[in-house]
């Protein structure tokens, strides 16, 4: 079964209900894969993982193994790391870096044909979808409206960080909304997708052709 997180960020720590439903599909002593965003960046992935470790350790979460892509793996380490993982996790970051480097790397089929659980975060979030429609944001360096093909593990896109969003990038984000359904997710908020059932947690707003005031 292909189970999918999209979410966020938690910046006050994982919420009960994400350990919840992470604790309802997975089981204790498995193997975690963390993606990188930027792979060049290796000690802020090797910070990142050990903070998201560390935070699952805290509510009950143990992993038997863990792994990082990023520049340090070759392409078929990398293939066989997401195979045999229990959860891989696409990080947030540069999100247009990152799908660049998923492609390189060619782990989008991997990703695509695996059992078990992807969570993304922010960039990883949105990296997931099938049709990716991101919004202009010349603060996260995406200089210009980006459609594009992306992970393909689930049928829509998400704007994260949406409790943070200046108004110039609202105005970002009802532009995007003509070209698909962007849901915004405040930080702590998460989407769980089974199959085609979704699943909505916390606070999150659903545009489609906003027109900007």
């Amino acid at each position: 079964m292909n189970i999918s997180f999209l979410t966020s960020g938690f910046p006050n720590g994982f919420t009960d209900e994400f350990i919840r439903c992470i604790k309802d599909c997975y089981n204790n002593n498995g193997l975690f894969t963390f993606i990188a965003s930027d792979f060049e960046q290796h000690s802020k992935t090797d910070k990142y993982i050990e903070t998201f470790l560390k935070m699952f350790e805290s509510k009950g979460i143990v992993f038997n193994e863990s792994y990082i892509i990023d520049s340090r793996t070759t392409s078929q380490e990398a293939i066989k790391y997401i195979d045999k993982s229990d959860i891989v996790w696409i990080s947030g970051g540069d999100t247009l870096k990152q799908i660049r480097n998923l492609k390189e790397y060619n782990l989008i089929p991997a990703l695509q044909n695996r059992n078990g659980i992807t969570i993304g975060m922010s960039a990883g979030s949105i990296n997931m979808a099938k049709k990716v429609v991101l919004a202009k944001d010349v603060n996260d360096n995406i200089p210009e409206l980006s459609i594009y093909s992306g992970i393909g593990l689930v049928d829509i896109n998400v704007e994260p960080h949406l409790d943070s969003a200046s108004e110039e990038h609202m105005k970002e984000i009802y532009e995007a909304s003509h070209h698909a359904v962007i849901y915004g997710i405040c930080d702590s908020s998460f989407i769980k997708i089974v199959n085609e059932s979704i699943e909505i947690y916390g606070t999150y707003f659903k545009y489609e052709n906003i027109p900007y005031k």
